[in-house]
């Protein structure tokens, strides 16, 4: 099911040897590169930001449902700035001609490897035993029951419930097809590793597999949060000028909306919002809100469309309550309802909640109690699979939604 093409050896090889002659040659009209003045550094550099490229392209697209084309532009235009920042601080001269081909080739190259195993509907046969499989429901799989063991090559993969109590013609049938090398998943690793989410029917045996985020991983989060919020300051203090000048000028009421939501560990601490709504939107107590919700102003809307009412919750992170990358944080009162009705919804309080996180690129906003159990899927996923590699996908992923407005 993983993407092995940047796996192949030969594959980066051929690549490094394409980003670097192939330009050398166009914009110098050489190949003997190291006789051109920049030469030698400009092949370094590009030589080192393919493999850069190559090296996080590689974790980034082995998550369930992580576009790769998003992917690749990302992160190779990031490796490419970080060159060209690199060139302008050393104050070293270089060839923008070798440069702007040496990216398009790169891009061009990843995204060759990525097409070769383009994304279909995945095909999978389940046995007797799973005719009433939840599975049927998923629109990103095509399933179908295998009556009897036979030989289904044009298949992803097969999908058993469990190895215990099987039929010894079937388990004789299983132990074949892996030897013909047909993927065999059970029903939770088909929700995990393809559709990037636990359904809470299956987390209950996966319980003590959950890992708790270590030490390193919270302190290196946590300095990335601040760091990055720091570098961005100047254009963030501008955006909140501009939008709560229009927000006085649309409706009546202060510019910023403060409410308790929970924390980690069940905390309760105040986030803060650009006011989107009335100011009497809540006064018979707080409701789902939905696309045409009539409590929302215009400048609200707006602001809704463009995700910019959450830009305020810079400061929730900073103070330590939220970080940039985690569960969406819920209200107080919606909390204890889902409580009563959810199990284990209370695992999401055991990380940070974030102004991003998996359950929002991948599912959004949810506005019902079965919503929200669908949305929680996505964030058990999340809390059994902390990664700093996890973290960076999202962001791309979010990035895209802002850009594109997805949603």
């Amino acid at each position: 099911m993983k993407n092995t093409v940047y796996k192949n050896k030969l594959w980066l090889i051929l690549g490094l040897f394409l980003v670097v002659l192939v330009p050398s040659y166009l914009a110098w009209r050489t190949l003997e590169f190291w006789k051109i003045k920049e030469g030698i550094i400009m092949i370094s550099l590009v030589s080192i930001g393919y493999l850069l490229s190559y090296g996080i392209i590689s974790r980034l697209i082995v998550f369930p449902r992580v576009e790769h084309t998003g992917v690749i532009l990302t992160v190779i235009s990031l490796t490419f700035l970080l060159i060209i920042c690199t060139l302008a601080l050393g104050r070293v001269y270089y060839s923008r001609s070798f440069l702007v081909l040496a990216y398009i080739l790169n891009t061009t190259w990843f995204l060759t490897g990525s097409f070769s195993r383009r994304k279909k509907k995945l095909k999978f046969a389940l046995l007797p035993s799973d005719k009433d499989s939840e599975l049927f429901k998923e629109k990103e799989l095509s399933c179908f029951i295998l009556d009897e063991p036979c030989e289904n090559p044009n298949i992803d993969g097969l999908i058993i419930p469990s190895t215990e109590d099987l039929p010894p013609e079937w388990e004789q049938y299983i132990v074949n097809q892996m030897l013909k090398g047909v993927p065999v998943y059970t029903t939770y690793s088909i929700y995990e590793d393809v559709l990037g989410k636990i359904p809470i029917k299956y987390f209950y045996g996966r319980f003590a597999e959950t890992q708790v985020q270590s030490t390193i991983f919270k302190v290196l989060k946590r300095i990335s949060d601040v760091l990055l919020i720091v570098i961005a300051s100047p254009l963030i203090l501008l955006i909140v000028v501009i939008v709560s000048i229009l927000i006085k000028l649309d409706s009546d009421g202060p510019v910023f909306f403060k409410q308790e939501r929970v924390g980690q560990g069940g905390k309760v601490f105040k986030i803060v919002k650009f006011r989107t709504m009335y100011s009497d939107a809540e006064i018979d107590g707080p409701k789902f809100s939905n696309k045409n919700d009539p409590r929302v102003t215009r400048v609200g809307r707006f602001l809704r469309k463009f995700h910019l009412d959450e830009i305020p919750q810079f400061w929730n992170v900073l103070k330590g309550d939220m970080s940039l990358i985690g569960p969406r944080p819920e209200q107080v009162e919606f909390v204890r309802e889902f409580e009563k009705k959810i199990p284990y919804y209370n695992l999401r309080h055991l990380v940070k909640p974030g102004i991003t996180g998996w359950a929002q690129v991948q599912y959004g906003y949810a506005a019902s109690l079965d919503e929200t159990v669908e949305k929680l899927e996505y964030d058990l996923f999340y809390i059994k699979n902390p990664s700093i590699w996890l973290d960076l996908a999202i962001a791309i992923k979010t990035l895209r939604i802002l850009i594109l407005l997805e949603r």
